[in-house]
């Protein structure tokens, strides 16, 4: 894929759309293939990212149908079910499994080999519907997780630190949602540890990211531009085999005593998918958070019908 993947997406409102063109400036594809509900916004979107490739990088793109997916190394879903009165991204939870009955064995059959990256919300519960509805093995469905929100919370040290945030090396794990904790055991600026006194602050830029989407969200209607962006890192790890390590969404066995799970830990994304879970060193503290936060992604999950 060093030359180029092809890259279907799946749901093209304004993650998908971002995305898409995110993907294109990057260079990622040599193919691109945009499936929606609304197949003229796709068809639309594609034509107008077509006009755009002459100023970035050729690509063929355009709007299709599932079998017009067929054979995709890459398959990024951000399709879901109408968020009208969804109080929080656990309320979505059975309407998107739902959807996902009807798209994901399409997306599987047209493409056996693909690696599947999940946007849609809620993020946990659904990378993990995807997996068991797919049957893929577990390093080829990835949800975005917490990469995010780590972004985020870094962003916001390395401003008030003027640091570049890549000197920021601190991770966000557990629930992509309301659960989600920094282990500030293992943070660190330079190979510094964060300082008792700065502790405070520190705290407050966790509880800023913890909003970050949901005050996006009040001040413009969605989110776009970061969790894109955040997307297509993951996409150039993988068509780059980069290795990097990032915090996603995958399936846990024996984390910390976490089982059947698909829940955010640091892990090696490669041209294998999510290739290897790091078994990150965690305090007591720690530890019971994020024990606390699988429990309520276990509860929900065992109650759904997959």
């Amino acid at each position: 894929m060093d030359k180029g993947a092809k890259i279907s997406l799946v749901g093209t409102g304004r993650v998908g759309s971002a995305v898409a063109f995110s993907t294109l400036i990057k260079g990622l594809a040599k193919e691109m293939v945009l499936v929606d509900y609304n197949p003229k916004a796709a068809e639309g979107d594609a034509l107008d990212l077509l006009h755009a490739s002459c100023f970035a990088q050729p690509v063929d793109v355009r709007g299709g149908d599932y079998p017009d997916t067929k054979d995709s190394d890459i398959v990024i879903i951000s399709a879901s079910i109408p968020m009208k009165d969804i109080k929080s991204r656990l309320d979505l939870c059975q309407g998107n499994v739902e959807l996902f009955k009807q798209i994901i064995p399409k997306i599987a059959q047209a493409s056996p080999n693909a690696i599947i990256i999940l946007i849609t919300n809620p993020l946990d519960i659904m990378t993990y519907a995807a997996l068991k509805i797919s049957g893929f093995p577990k390093e080829r469905v990835i949800g975005t997780g917490t990469l995010i929100d780590s972004g985020r919370f870094r962003s916001l040290v390395a401003n008030a630190a003027h640091i570049n945030p890549e000197e920021i090396h601190a991770y966000i794990i557990g629930e992509h949602g309301d659960s989600q904790f920094p282990v500030l055991s293992r943070a660190n600026v330079g190979g510094r540890k964060f300082r008792e006194r700065a502790k405070p602050k520190i705290e407050e830029f966790f509880e800023q990211t913890k909003k970050g989407g949901y005050l996006v969200m009040e001040k413009k209607g969605f989110t776009n531009y970061a969790i894109a962006l955040s997307t297509t890192t993951l996409v150039e790890c993988i068509v780059k085999d980069l290795k990097k390590i990032y915090p996603v969404s995958t399936l846990v066995n024996d984390y910390y005593g976490v089982s059947d799970l698909c829940i955010s830990v640091p892990t090696i994304i490669g041209s294998g998918g999510a290739e290897r879970v790091i078994d990150l060193e965690l305090d007591e503290n720690e530890i019971k958070k994020f024990q606390d936060s699988a429990k309520i992604l276990k509860d929900i999950t065992t109650s759904l019908k997959f």
